[in-house]
């Protein structure tokens, strides 16, 4: 049987469900994915042997003897090897330690296979750290887990690949949002995503590179960008580097998942260690995509020395940092690479130089930054000290200018900054303050060689409980306004360009967060419908009997199980109402886009409006601004009181007295349901 996305999906959320709370914090989520893996790999491998068998004995006109299948499955060819031993079937035989047996199995997989080095990272058989003896996944949490897996084939016999891509990029995201904060270091909101992607619009022979590739989330998306544009995904090339071995794995299996081929390497710091190296220096790719942490303070520090006492600490500075900074051996900053070495206390420049130095001479990068990036660092400061020399002038005492100010001169004046695009509070995982993205081209169009780009996207949003997010017309608003880059000419196709795709977009998730919520309920509606197929049969025969004593047996049969009904009858209003938030949800974004169209048109053609929310940037304001990049300095910011008027008012009091009828409505239609009478 081949399973939906959303069946897969539901299923595999069932299997995070088992483990959560077993493990310490938000690790289980490396535990199902790494198990979902696994599970992959084995099912895959049976698969490919299967139709191989299929295919021999089609072309010699007989059946495999079971001795032949067992000899040709050990010798068949493989995309990924599983040794023997190893299958998933040697793990479900076990009934003792079975943690024991996966972890096993699971490393051997891993060693069998160069490209797996490093993705099996957790242990099934870790004690608890109580020294009792017990593990910290007791059996049968572990075995309930393998009977849960066992239930599904996820080979592309019943699972295709791409189906599994996304159900395993859904899960990603389910974990972040129950991780919170702590999503921030594996998880890029999906919407940024897709903004850098289609600002940098990768292409066939691109080599496609993230230098903290976390779970892997803006190589997949660029990969699916080339495949929107008619490519093979495996036209380009992909890289990427993550310190951290848990969201290696993650963005590994992702990959391989996806079937980029990426060449990810993990355990080390991009900074201290970078892993793609060209003669001494870093290598360079044509496009470059990021979401470092944000001002880190022991950037220049490997992992391992990070938890170092401050005297330890303070001594590696000394050794690392000379009169000229960073001791740079690869020649990103500092001396020799034209660029001052970042400051100490702040890594934002330390992984923006990183990018710079790995770009193609016609590269072009997109980054999440910290709007500090932007303003941080005086520039060079001569005050009157009140003191006059000898000769009657007075004394001038000069402070030198900050590094990272010097930094951003240099970026500036080697006309590196395309774009500057200040984003929404709180839209990234853990973190706070607010951030933009910054867009570096090497070689830039000539006609806007001598500018840069400012927009103000922290107007537009839709406020969640924990979070905020960027909505389909805030995406099509940014885009629009870089696309267009000041040109009001570009505006109408840009509009409707991204007009079209986005409510497709938005007709494709409504669809399929439809069917999520459906599978979600599937097995109350089966259960519904065998007990309303038990109620006819018992009304019948309850109908039927002339003994009273049997009659009376059958009719409290009867309202036993109308009571299981009503319960059933509950979750599906619930359902249903879920259903209609998405629906609803969905339709005012469609006709969002209509108006935020519409609204874009209007907007270039006034430019005083427009100055509100993107400017292009002549170098020499820049320059007059001392290269403080602020985007309050260039756009008009200032957000006037807007108190309703009557109108508005009104507006707005009969549409709560609309949605209390609705909910009015929904409340009698739940009340009928189960059986009450509200008239």
């Amino acid at each position: 049987m081949r399973l939906t996305q959303q069946q897969l999906e539901a299923h595999l959320w069932g299997a995070a469900n088992i483990l959560r709370g077993k493990t310490a914090g938000q690790d289980y989520k490396n535990y199902i994915l790494s198990l979902m893996f696994y599970k992959r790999l084995c099912d895959q491998w049976e698969n490919e042997a299967d139709e191989a068998i299929a295919e021999l004995e089609r072309q010699q006109g007989k059946p495999f003897t079971d001795k032949q299948k067992a000899v040709f499955r050990a010798r068949g060819e493989h995309r990924f090897k599983i040794p023997e031993g190893a299958r998933w079937g040697d793990v479900l035989a076990v009934s003792e330690n079975i943690g024991e047996k996966l972890t096993t199995a699971m490393r051997a997989v891993a060693s069998a296979n160069e490209e797996l080095r490093g993705v099996f990272t957790v242990d099934w058989n870790q004690p608890a750290p109580d020294a009792s003896g017990k593990k910290l996944i007791p059996n049968e949490v572990v075995h309930a887990l393998i009977q849960h897996f066992d239930e599904v084939d996820l080979s592309n016999k019943s699972v295709p690949a791409d189906i599994l891509g996304r159900a395993y990029e859904y899960l990603i995201k389910q974990f972040a949002d129950d991780a919170g904060a702590k999503a921030g270091e594996f998880f890029t909101p999906p919407e940024v995503v897709d903004i850098l992607v289609r600002i940098l619009e990768p292409t066939a022979g691109d080599t496609i590179y993230d230098p903290t590739c976390g779970s892997g989330g803006m190589l997949i998306h660029s990969a699916d960008f080339l495949r929107e544009k008619g490519h093979n995904a495996l036209a380009a090339r992909y890289f990427g580097q993550e310190m951290n071995w848990g969201n290696y794995a993650i963005g590994k299996i992702n990959s391989v998942l996806h079937g980029l081929e990426a060449d990810i390497r993990g355990g080390s710091s991009t900074i201290t260690d970078p892993q793609f190296l060209d003669h001494g220096k870093v290598k360079q790719f044509s496009t470059v995509l990021a979401n470092f942490p944000f001002s880190d303070e022991f950037w220049w520090l490997k992992p391992e020395q990070q938890t170092d006492d401050k005297k330890k600490r303070d001594k590696l500075k000394k050794e690392v940092f000379g009169k000229e900074g960073y001791k740079d051996v690869y020649g990103r900053f500092g001396r020799g690479a034209g660029f001052k070495a970042p400051p100490a206390g702040y890594g934002d420049y330390a992984f923006i130089l990183h990018i710079l130095a790995s770009l193609t001479d016609n590269g072009r990068s997109g980054v999440v930054c910290p709007q500090g990036v932007l303003f941080r660092g005086q520039p060079e400061v001569e005050d009157e000290t009140g003191e006059f020399d000898e000769d009657g002038n007075p004394v001038i005492k000069r402070r030198k200018a900050d590094d990272e100010h010097l930094i951003r001169q240099g970026l500036l004046d080697a006309r590196l900054i395309d774009a500057v695009i200040s984003l929404p509070l709180n839209i990234f995982y853990g973190a706070t303050v607010p951030a933009c993205l910054l867009i570096l081209r090497k070689k830039r169009p000539p006609a806007r060689h001598d500018s840069v780009l400012v927009a103000y996207a922290a107007r537009h949003f839709r406020a969640l409980s924990d979070q905020n997010e960027l909505r389909p017309q805030d995406v099509m608003r940014i885009l629009v306004h870089y696309h267009a880059y000041g040109d009001p000419q570009k505006v109408p196709a840009l509009v409707r360009e991204h007009g079209g795709r986005l409510r497709s977009q938005i007709d494709q998730r409504e669809a399929q967060e439809v069917e999520r919520i459906k599978a979600l309920y599937r097995e109350h509606e089966e259960r519904l419908a065998t007990i309303d197929s038990e109620l006819a049969t018992l009304n019948n025969d309850a109908t039927r009997e002339k003994n009273k004593a049997e009659k009376a047996k059958l009719v409290a049969k009867v309202s036993k199980v109308e009571a299981q009904r009503a319960k059933l009858v509950t979750k599906r209003v619930e359902r249903d109402q879920r259903i209609e938030v998405v629906r609803k949800q969905a339709e005012e974004d469609r006709a969002a886009i209509d108006i935020v169209g519409e609204e874009l048109s209007r907007l270039y053609d006034d430019p005083a409006e427009l100055a509100k929310h993107a400017r292009v940037v002549p170098f020499d304001e820049i320059r007059d601004n001392e290269y403080n990049l602020n985007v309050p300095r260039y756009v008009d910011t200032f957000e006037p009181d807007r108190t309703p008027g009557v109108p508005q008012a009104i507006a707005a009091l009969k549409a709560a007295e609309l949605t209390a009828k609705e909910s009015e409505r929904s409340l009698h239609a739940l009340l009928r349901e189960i059986g009450y009478d509200t008239e």
